[in-house]
């Protein structure tokens, strides 16, 4: 297997734990806020709930992470930070990814000339 082969493993692999974790994140801080509704009756802990309920079949979860880290901002700083951190951390290995499938030779700008039934490469084209 090539390095880039590896890589692309490696990336796959990264985003897999990145998904899980950032899945516990969401279900630990919609467990979190309903606590905090059902112990105080805090209505913007309610709020929090359901928007990030509904965010997470809306924006696929991001609405809800940015909900998350509000919501731990001054209740529980250390977990408002990890909220941030896998933010970050998804950014950096979604462009990790394009570097990765670029470096295969995936042109994503050529749409039209796209051959969905077999991997691009650059045998493809004429330059």
């Amino acid at each position: 297997m090539s390095g880039g082969g590896i890589g692309l493993i490696l990336v796959i692999i990264l985003f897999a734990v990145l998904a899980i974790a950032g899945f516990v994140y969401l279900i630990i801080s919609l467990i979190d806020m309903w606590k905090a509704y059902s112990r105080n009756q805090d209505q913007t802990a309610l709020l929090f709930f359901i928007i990030s309920i509904i965010g997470i079949f809306i924006s696929g979860s991001f609405i809800s992470y940015v909900l998350a880290i509000i919501f731990y901002w001054n209740r529980a700083r250390g977990k408002s930070w990890l909220g941030i951190g896998l933010i970050l951390v998804s950014i950096v290995l979604a462009i990790i990814g394009v570097i990765t499938l670029l470096s295969f030779g995936y042109d994503m700008n050529n749409i039209e000339n796209m051959n969905f039934d077999e991997p691009m490469m650059d045998q493809d084209y004429d330059y």
